[in-house]
């Protein structure tokens, strides 16, 4: 409840900034009052992650396979086990050479770089029952009007999806479903390509489109609550990075005075 109370004290402070005059004061209260946004956005923050760890924790096991999940979580853990190990309070940062660090911050974001690459091409599974899969080959193929732009989407939905998916139907027209591995480039596609498909009423082809869709959203939810980590991680390394130029910041000087004294000019007014 305190915590609560304080929290509300601090939107009450917002509202108070916005409703200021400025016009009519000489000066406010600056610290009190960034004080209070700057705690409501760590508050925002937090909550934003944690929806983002529910839906994971949700969803992850209905739309990824076990496997994909663990090489997340280890690539995941990776960056942060990394983090820990050059944390700017070891001594291992602390007797680093200046001229290291920047070898340092590329493998940071290398390991970056190979989680966020793991999660754009990672197979999701998307299952269509036979009839939604009916519904949604003729939707594609005899239905929409394609414009110049997407023409060629449709030929690479086809060529990444389509036509090996008409293939598994064309092996086995019972079903009762297909469970399909397609990444989030082709999912959003797919939802470019029939959203502006319209249906009359509520009967059957509008319970097969809302069904389509749902699916579509949820993997794309997912796959927006792992950015949202991933948006965090960067954040992490952020404070990190600043962490550890904070604690080399003597040895950079030292190294400036070094090159002042040998060229008899101050290296910030080379720089500049």
């Amino acid at each position: 409840m305190t915590e609560d109370k304080n929290f509300q004290e601090n939107l009450d402070k917002a509202k108070e900034l916005e409703s200021i005059d400025f016009t009519s004061v000489e000066k406010i209260d600056y610290v009190a009052y960034y004080g209070a946004i700057e705690k409501i956005a760590n508050k925002n923050s937090t909550l934003k992650n944690e929806e983002a760890e529910n839906v994971i924790a949700e969803y992850g096991p209905v739309y990824l396979e076990p496997s994909v999940i663990q090489d997340i979580i280890k690539k995941r853990e990776s960056i942060i086990n990394f983090i820990k190990l050059y944390d700017p309070n070891t001594d291992l940062v602390k007797t680093m050479e200046i001229h290291d660090v920047d070898k340092v911050y590329a493998i940071n974001n290398y390991l970056l770089n190979a989680m966020i690459k793991l999660l754009n091409e990672m197979p999701f599974n998307f299952v269509l029952t036979v009839e939604e899969f009916k519904w949604l080959d003729k939707v594609l193929t005899n239905t929409i009007e394609y414009n110049g732009d997407d023409v060629f989407n449709y030929d690479d939905l086809y060529e990444k999806f389509w036509k090996s998916a008409k293939e598994v139907h064309e092996a086995n027209k019972i079903g009762p479903s297909y469970t399909f591995k397609i990444n989030i480039k082709t999912i959003l596609i797919l939802h470019h390509l029939i959203k502006g498909f319209t249906v009359k009423g509520r009967g059957g082809e509008f319970r097969l489109f809302k069904s389509v869709l749902y699916k579509i959203a949820q993997t794309n939810k997912l796959f927006n609550a792992y950015s949202i980590i991933v948006e965090r991680i960067k954040d992490v390394a952020k404070l990190w990075g600043s962490g550890i130029e904070e604690v080399l910041k003597p040895k950079e000087e030292i190294l400036e005075k070094q090159a002042e004294q040998s060229i008899g000019q101050p290296v910030q007014e080379l720089k500049s």
